[in-house]
């Protein structure tokens, strides 16, 4: 398994499996983990509301 990276924490979120299939795929197509995914939207979500 790979290390976390430095200044990161780890969360748990629960989620249906529909959407889980659908970020799943979403990755996918971006060539991405869902991981990264998931911290590309939270990202970009945050820098619009600053």
């Amino acid at each position: 398994m790979a290390k976390p990276k430095q200044n990161t924490e780890k969360i748990v979120v629960y989620v249906t499996p529909e959407l889980l299939e659908f970020y799943k795929e979403e990755a996918e197509k971006r060539g991405l983990n869902i991981s990264n995914l998931v911290r590309m939207i939270l990202t970009e979500r945050m820098n619009d509301k600053k």
